[in-house]
Parts: C-alpha cells; structure tokens; sequence
C-alpha cells in the first residue's frame, strides 16, 4: 500500500468514526469497523487509481504507453525475423498492456515479499 492509500484510507476511517459518534446519526458504533473495511476496500483503490496515485508498475496508462512505443517496432522486427509480415492491432496492444499492468502488480508484490525477508532492521530504526 502506498502513502496515498494510507492517507485516504485514514481520513475515511476517522470521518466514519466521527459520524457513527455523532448522536443524531443512527449507527452502532460497533458499525465502525464494517463500515471503514467496506469503504475502504471498494471506495479507496478506485480514488487512487483515478488520481493517478497508484505505483508506476500498476499503471494502465504507463503499460500502453510501452506498448505504444514498442509495437510499431515490433512488428517490423518480428516480420523481419520470421520472414512474414506481422501486425499488431489495437486490441491485441490493449490486451498486452492489461497483461503486462497485471504482471508488473505481480511482481511489485513479489518484490515487497522479497524485502521484507532480505531486511535487516525494522523501518523506524
């Protein structure tokens, strides 16, 4: 999760908070945590994503871009290479840029994993 995640998904929770506390609101506030949890599982990632606030690698727009920027030379050189004449259309760029977005939040995870056990000292110290 990224400081802007952590933030938005803060300022929600303490807004809940606030409003479950207020008497003229009709809410348990044993409702907090539910509330907090579905907001912020549903509401927080799509702010993020639409405020362009998501890691490089879980980005949509950066994958097409590479794509973009790779296919018209691809396809030249793979013509090239096998000797027949290759294209790639928009919807196969499309589909290969949401496969690499997906492949690049695969290995952003694995990364953190990897950190996380390569660590020597906790974060703070």
């Amino acid at each position: 999760m990224n400081n802007a995640q952590k933030k938005l998904e803060n300022k929600i929770a303490a807004a809940v908070i606030t409003t479950v506390a207020n008497p003229a609101v009709p809410a348990d506030a044993a409702a907090a945590g539910p509330i907090i949890n579905a907001v912020t599982s549903k509401i927080a990632p799509e702010i993020i994503n639409a405020t362009n606030n998501e890691p490089w690698w879980q980005s949509r727009v950066v994958w097409g871009s590479i794509v973009a920027i790779a296919a018209p030379l691809a396809a030249p050189l793979l013509s090239w290479v096998i000797g027949e004449t290759v294209t790639i259309s928009a919807e196969e760029q499309a589909n290969i840029a949401a496969a690499l977005a997906a492949a690049g939040a695969a290995l952003g995870g694995l990364f953190a994993i990897y950190g996380r056990f390569v660590a020597r000292k906790p974060i703070r110290e």
